[in-house]
This record gives C-alpha cells, sequence and structure tokens, in this order.
C-alpha cells in the first residue's frame, strides 16, 4: 500500500428487522454463535462489556491449532444503527498492537437490514484481503444464523 490505508467497506444486506441484527452484535451468547468466519473456527468471549468505553477481548482456535486474540473498546453504540470499536489484535499475531477501528452501520432497507462494515487502519493490502474474506465469511454465517426463526423471548 502507498501513502495512508483505504477503509475496508463490506455490506451485506440481511433479512432480518435491524433490532435484531444489532442484539447479534450486542449479546455475546448470540455473538459467539456466529462471529467466527467458519464453522470450524471456535470463538471464545474472553471479555464482553457492550457499552460505551466497555472492553471486549476475543480468542479464535483455528484448525491448525493457532489461537489469535483480537480485542478492543467499544467507542460509541447506538442502538440500533451503529457501533464503533477499536479492533486490536495481540501477539503473536503479525498485526499485534497494531490499533485499527471498526464500525458496524445497520440501515433498514424494507423488511431486512443492510449491514455496512468499515474497517479502517489495516496496515497493508495483504491484511485488507485478510479482513475482508473473514468479514465476508462471518457475514454468511449471521445471515445463517439470523434466518432460524427467534425465540419466544421477548429480548429475542
Amino acid at each position: 500500500m502507498t501513502g495512508e490505508p483505504v477503509p475496508l467497506i463490506v455490506r451485506r444486506t440481511i433479512h432480518a428487522p435491524r433490532p435484531r441484527v444489532f442484539q447479534a452484535f450486542g449479546r455475546a451468547e448470540l455473538l459467539s454463535q456466529w462471529f467466527t468466519p467458519t464453522e470450524d473456527i471456535a470463538l471464545d468471549i474472553l471479555t464482553f462489556d457492550f457499552s460505551p468505553g466497555g472492553r471486549f477481548r476475543l480468542r479464535y482456535t483455528m484448525p491448525d491449532g493457532r489461537r489469535p486474540v483480537v480485542g478492543g473498546t467499544y467507542a460509541d453504540i447506538v442502538e440500533p444503527a451503529r457501533i464503533v470499536m477499536s479492533w486490536i489484535w495481540e501477539a503473536p499475531d503479525p498485526l499485534a498492537d497494531i490499533p485499527m477501528r471498526v464500525t458496524f452501520r445497520f440501515a433498514e432497507r424494507e423488511q431486512a437490514t443492510e449491514v455496512i462494515i468499515t474497517h479502517e487502519r489495516i496496515p497493508s493490502d495483504h491484511a485488507c484481503t485478510i479482513h475482508a474474506d473473514g468479514w465476508e465469511a462471518s457475514l454468511d454465517r449471521l445471515e445463517r444464523f439470523l434466518a432460524v426463526p427467534a425465540t419466544t423471548s421477548a429480548s429475542w
């Protein structure tokens, strides 16, 4: 890359109401069911304080045994429209300690929700490609997760 990194933007229309899509990002028990690119990559939620200034820490267990950890702080949460957070991989990941920022926007679209992910400050084209693939695959999983009818719980 030359100059300032260009933000990665990924869009997907999910056929679910905006509050339900937002909740899938904002509740640990829901996030743990889909926030990974593939079913063979396990997700452990180590810390999850979904509030402005709250911290999160996620550990992925890869099929090859690696266990990368990413964490950050929620900078802004506007329910059900937007989540802004820092995104920092921990050592020994090659992107360790590089502060990135991720913004999720949720826009109503006739019986559906458009999820717009803007991932900023990615340091290289290679890292951008890896993150683009990861976000696309995670949105595939979110779409499948939300295709299952909600339980009878009033909060979900």
